[in-house]
């Protein structure tokens, strides 16, 4: 991954993270934070909710977001949270680091899932909301660099929502991902439902929050994956990205009944600026990718997704492993060739699965990668330590998809952070800060989970010249 900052502006945090030049790749920075972690403060009921991955602004400082699981007369929110350089929060943003943002006014619930930079340094949060009836929207805001709703987004209120409601007039539409394009205009991605499957859902919003009408001309696409003979199938889109030429890459699952087993696949789609699928990319502009442990049956989930610089496409989540009737979830990776094609240099005809396996039959999952400057790969996810604690992990692979045996224990390493009992922890997102490892996530306490940023030592900080 390329450097987020200029040389300029790493040099402002270069001072904080000297300290960790001699650590071993992937030990906690303990300068950073506390001990390494730098956590909101604030406890929801729900690991689930807490899935946002970092991004990281120009000053080195770190954006979250998350979801308020209770929060008063309002119900869930969304939060913002921004962190200093340091891993301390950013008393400018909001006064105390944290914003939170309600879209049903108490009538239900809000969820976030992704936040993202504009070039000015406003930031915009998307997710989901549900009324008290479960229909759900698509849900979007902007704030401005000090943490305030922009009056400039959503016709002054600095939050619109996006409907699908492909289900008779309603629906359960939700919102998995958003990213910002070098023009501003704003891409959100996740699930629309129908009467009677799931697709892939994508809008394209104005930097105002009006829905773009040169994207398929109201602002919005829908696409399934085409399987023949199907009542019905269950796609959802989990992450987006914009490629070098400004094209839209989105993935996820899709998932499908051949007669006799449940199938789901990693899928991808690549869509065009003007929101038509790529006829250069695969089939019609989409691909599925099966894992198959030797029964025909493929049970995989896509939760990340990066480009890299030279256009190829990474896929992490995780894969039953196990021909047998019991499951053994590992760790699944793809990568694709900018046509779409399985890169055959890559693991395994394309794939590569890695068990933790720290016991028999465990739940293995990469949520986020990211590729390093020398095309390195940093897949971040969780691992079960036992039938009752589970802990955060990160892998590295080198560039052709085989474990990095310099990282950790043979390219993997486990951190248990939590203070509860049993422990739960996972990383959901991993970005750079300068050279050095950021990654987000959750833990567990007492009383809930709290979303969390930890810094972690990188031999990049030699191999980049600094």
């Amino acid at each position: 991954m390329a450097k987020t900052f200029t040389h300029v502006a790493f040099a402002g945090v270069f001072a904080a993270i000297t300290s960790v030049a001699m650590a071993a790749d992937g030990d906690l920075d303990t300068s950073f934070g506390i001990g390494g972690l730098g956590a909101t403060g604030v406890v929801t009921g729900s690991g689930t909710d807490n899935g946002c991955r970092p991004v990281v602004q120009v000053d080195g400082k770190v954006v979250i977001c998350g979801t308020r699981s209770v929060n008063g007369s309002s119900g869930s929110d969304f939060f913002v949270a921004r962190f200093n350089a340091n891993g301390t929060l950013d008393t400018s943003f909001s006064f105390d680091g944290l914003v939170t943002i309600d879209f049903d006014n108490g009538a239900g619930s809000d969820t976030a899932a992704g936040v993202a930079l504009q070039a000015d340094g406003k930031i915009v949060v998307a997710g989901t909301t549900q009324d008290s009836q479960g229909n759900a929207d698509f849900a979007v805001a902007m704030l401005s660099p000090d943490g305030s709703l922009d009056p400039a987004f959503g016709a002054g209120t600095g939050k619109t929502t996006v409907a699908f409601d492909l289900n008779g007039g309603v629906g359960s539409d939700v919102c998995n991902a958003v990213v910002v394009q070098s023009d501003g205009k704003i891409v959100i991605a996740g699930g629309a439902q129908t009467e009677t499957a799931n697709v892939f859902a994508l809008a394209r919003l104005l930097p105002d929050g009006t829905r773009d009408s040169a994207f398929n001309l109201n602002g919005k696409v829908t696409l399934g994956f085409g399987i023949s003979g199907l009542a019905s199938e269950a796609a959802y889109a989990t992450t987006v990205a914009i490629d070098d030429s400004g094209r839209i890459v989105v993935s996820g699952t899709d998932g499908y009944n051949d007669g006799v087993h449940t199938i789901n696949e990693f899928a991808v789609a690549r869509i065009l600026a003007n929101g038509i699928p790529d006829a250069n990319f695969h089939a019609n502009g989409r691909t599925t990718i099966a894992f198959d442990p030797g029964n025909g049956i493929s049970a995989a989930l896509n939760l990340g997704m990066t480009i890299q610089r030279d256009g190829r496409i990474v896929l992490v989540g995780a894969s039953n492993s196990s021909a047998s009737a019991t499951s053994n979830y590992d760790i699944a990776v793809a990568r694709l060739q900018p046509d779409g094609s399985l890169d055959a240099g890559f693991g395994f005809a394309g794939r590569t699965q890695i068990p933790f396996d720290l016991v028999p039959a465990a739940f293995d999952a990469g949520f986020a990668v990211a590729q390093e400057s020398n095309g390195r790969l940093l897949i971040a996810g969780t691992s079960l330590l036992s039938t009752t604690i589970e802990v955060g992990t990160i892998v590295r692979l080198t560039a052709n998809g085989t474990l990095d045996a310099a990282f950790g224990a043979l390219g993997k390493r486990t951190y248990n952070f939590s203070t509860a009992s049993p422990p739960e922890q996972a990383f959901t997102g991993v970005a750079f800060q300068g050279t050095q490892i950021i990654m987000a996530g959750f833990v567990g306490v007492n009383g809930g989970f709290d979303n969390v940023i930890v810094r972690l030592a990188n031999d990049l900080i030699f191999a980049d010249g600094f």
